[in-house]
């Protein structure tokens, strides 16, 4: 009883406390033209303005500040472009940018930024919440070099987060909190040159990004004060609040746990680790920083962005197990899909399957039993299929 009471005056606090909400109110209602035209989250419309703000000659008034500041990051974080080209950091930073050439979707290319007098061709791949097609870049990496053979090239991959690409020798890595902080401090620089109607054109999309793609710090702050001060009353709301992703993790944990070989690691709703018994036996548990069970190898089903993916990851730990079990799989991409090209110093990938596709959690939210059942007939194939192989495999080879 005493418990109940107290809950109920943690609720009633909230409740008479109701107006400090007022200021996530405030910044999540007003208004945003891409909020309403529905592209948030459209690639091909991120694109058109990155195209439009790279290029020197637009009506933005920028100039060439934006692609010359872009330039100027990528080289500077990425000392590697320097000794694969003919170019310093003192060769960018004096470069004239005014005869840049911005191309959209030339051979299937996101952006192309090409500058005849400098001998220098930018290429773009853009993903927003999207995930990169077989032999992708590969292709485009041979057309450009076909096509610009005499020139210096770099090539971007564009992502929310810096996502590592499947060629991460010849693709950069490179995230929006960069294209957040250059448009920043362009408009910074040209902020008595450019209309007001510019202006507000970047500020909102500046929004967007800062809302749905980078984080918006502001926000975060005053829902960590909200949080601190009715932290009880905020709890036991989201205990009861009604959520896809858990139910999901629910029904995977339950799918998981009726097959004796599978032992479960440490988890949360968004990420469902676990790995074979087998293969736990095999393999010494000399994790480091990942998670307390201390093992090296593990599966993770990521359940979050509107799909389901099961990945095994190697984490940091032992070399000489990560090793080993890296050659296992580089020896049979064939089995091992995914897998990316190199062995990184902490968490790499070496097989993902889709088990439900982006949107699909969307387009069945009302309708559990159905996503249930995919997810049963997803899960069951795998789990019979290429986790048997792989755990055969692994241990064949192991010792």
């Amino acid at each position: 009883m005493e418990d109940f009471l107290e809950k109920q005056k943690a609720i009633e606090d909230l409740l008479m406390d109701m107006e400090i909400f007022e200021q996530i109110e405030t910044k999540l209602s007003n208004f945003n033209a891409f909020e309403t035209l529905g592209i948030v989250n459209t690639e091909i419309r991120h694109s058109n303005v990155l195209a439009w703000l790279l290029n020197p000659k637009e009506n933005h008034g920028l100039g060439d500040v934006f692609i010359k500041k872009l330039i100027q990051t990528l080289f500077y974080q990425n000392k590697n472009i320097i000794l694969k080209s003919n170019l310093t950091l003192f060769d960018i930073s004096l470069m004239d940018y005014d005869d840049f050439n911005i191309r959209r979707e030339w051979r299937n290319i996101d952006i192309l930024a090409i500058s005849e007098e400098n001998k220098l061709v930018l290429v773009i791949e853009n993903k927003v919440w999207s995930k990169e097609s077989n032999n992708q870049l590969k292709k485009y990496f041979d057309i450009i070099h076909k096509e610009f053979s005499e020139y210096n090239k770099v090539f971007i991959f564009l992502t929310p987060y810096g996502d590592a690409s499947s060629d991460e020798e010849n693709w950069i890595s490179f995230n929006y909190k960069n294209i957040f902080d250059i448009l920043q401090k362009s408009i910074e620089l040209k902020k008595d040159l450019i209309s007001q109607s510019v202006k507000f054109f970047i500020e909102q999309y500046l929004e967007i990004l800062r809302r749905y793609i980078v984080g918006d710090f502001e926000l975060e702050k005053i829902c960590r004060e909200i949080y601190y001060k009715h932290q009880k009353a905020l709890d036991l709301i989201f205990e009861y609040k009604p959520d896809i992703y858990s139910e999901i993790s629910d029904y995977i944990t339950e799918v998981l746990e009726q097959h004796p070989n599978v032992l479960e690691d440490n988890s949360n709703k968004t990420l469902i680790r676990f790995i074979t018994e087998d293969l736990d036996e095999i393999i010494e548990r000399k994790g480091n920083g990942w998670t307390t069970s201390n093992r090296i190898l593990l599966y993770e089903i990521q359940n979050k962005n509107d799909k389901i993916v099961v990945k095994l990851i190697i984490g940091p730990g032992d070399d000489i197990i990560r090793n080993k079990i890296f050659e296992i799989a580089n020896k049979n991409k064939n089995l091992f899909k995914g897998m990316k090209e190199t062995l990184s110093p902490q968490y790499s990938q070496i097989f993902s399957k889709e088990l439900l596709p982006k949107k699909y959690i969307v387009k069945f939210d009302n309708d559990v039993e159905t996503i249930q059942k995919r997810i049963n007939n997803e899960l069951e194939n795998f789990i019979n299929g290429e986790m048997k192989d792989i755990s055969n495999l692994i241990k064949q080879n192991f010792n």
